[in-house]
């Protein structure tokens, strides 16, 4: 009971903040040396040394009584929800300067053009239901040229990430061994994707990769090309040796592990086997609200809460409606699912 009483004295105290014009900055959208970190409890300058951790963001305070307020996660989850801003990141810790050479190993380039939204999407429905088609104003999008991993990011990779002094992003499928290192549960899933991780533990990690997340756009132009394909090796109707997915999903598989299925580029696994996060906010009103015939490299909605997930769970449920590229899926940035992981990109 003390905890419902904490939080919704929470979401009172916020709402008040918004409501008198409280402007919620976040360190990492300052612009500015002079720009200051604000307390989303009460809209006050908050302290350096006072901040709470948790799921991947750090929230800073003005008193250790709104310190103790924004503690919880479900505190912490309400703050970022109703401030409609891009929090900050727990700093991240890198012990190495990546040269480009790295950055680059096992990143394939994608030339960039032009492809079409040709007026019909499909927002994804509960299971067992059809998805739901949403039509929209047809228009094309224009894509800059950018490297994308081959492949999503591994257990392996992601503990590389952890042991590097990253500790504060370890998550439920990750766990330290013996000699207090973090290491895949099992030796057998060091290349398996990375699951559970939230849109804040992948952001973080793309960072520090020197990388990024995809935004939507490059996502879909990744998965489909100039051409529109339906799938990202082309029309060709998936089975089990293109995809991980459906009535034969028996647990996720290595990475890479289905040539055939791979994009004309050398991306693996963009459809089946686990779905991705991306950068951009989600909207569904985004794709439809848009006079123009072509819209250049757009990043999606300026603010938001939930985050643009890519073709979600593969479970045993799924069809081949599933992995096409017109569906769209949203989550909210704290969702740590086990059927979503991630993969990164890098501006060329």
């Amino acid at each position: 009971m003390t905890r419902y009483i904490l939080e919704y004295a929470v979401t009172v105290l916020i709402i008040g903040a918004i409501t008198a014009g409280a402007v919620l900055v976040f360190a990492g959208e300052r612009n500015s040396p002079t720009s200051k970190r604000i307390c989303m409890i009460d809209g006050k300058e908050a302290k350096a040394e006072l901040y709470a951790d948790g799921a991947g963001i750090r929230l800073y305070a003005c008193s250790e009584e709104c310190l103790d307020k924004m503690r919880s996660r479900a505190a912490q989850t309400k703050l970022v929800e109703l401030s409609q801003r891009e929090p900050e990141l727990i700093p991240i810790n890198r012990s190495h300067q990546w040269t480009t050479e790295e950055v680059r190993s096992d990143m394939v380039l994608i030339k960039g053009g032009e492809f079409s939204r040709p007026g019909l999407f499909l927002k994804r429905a509960r299971r067992g239901e059809s998805h739901e088609e949403v039509k929209h104003r047809g228009y094309r999008v224009r894509v800059a040229p950018f490297y994308m991993d081959k492949y999503e990011v591994t257990y392996e990779a992601y503990c590389r990430f952890l042991n590097d002094g990253n500790e504060k992003y370890a998550t439920g499928g990750t766990q330290r061994n013996e000699n207090g290192c973090f290491a895949p549960p099992r030796p057998e899933m060091a290349r398996l994707p990375m699951r559970g991780a939230n849109y804040f533990h992948a952001k973080a990690y793309a960072q520090w990769a020197g990388k990024r997340l995809p935004t939507e756009a490059e996502w879909e132009f990744a998965h489909g090309g100039s051409q529109g394909r339906t799938y990202p090796w082309g029309e060709e109707k998936p089975d089990k040796t293109r995809a991980n997915f459906g009535p034969a999903l028996k647990g996720l598989k290595p990475v890479g592990s289905l040539p055939n299925g791979q994009t004309p580029e050398g991306v693996f696994d963009l459809a089946g086997n686990i779905g991705e996060w991306c950068a951009d906010y989600y909207d569904e009103d985004y794709y439809r609200n848009t006079s123009e015939e072509v819209i250049e490299n757009p990043r999606g909605p300026k603010n938001g809460y939930l985050r643009v997930q890519r073709l979600g769970c593969q479970c045993r449920h799924a069809t081949a409606e599933d992995l096409r590229g017109n569906l769209r899926c949203s989550a909210s940035p704290f969702r740590a699912a086990p059927c979503v992981g991630f993969r990164c990109v890098l501006t060329k």
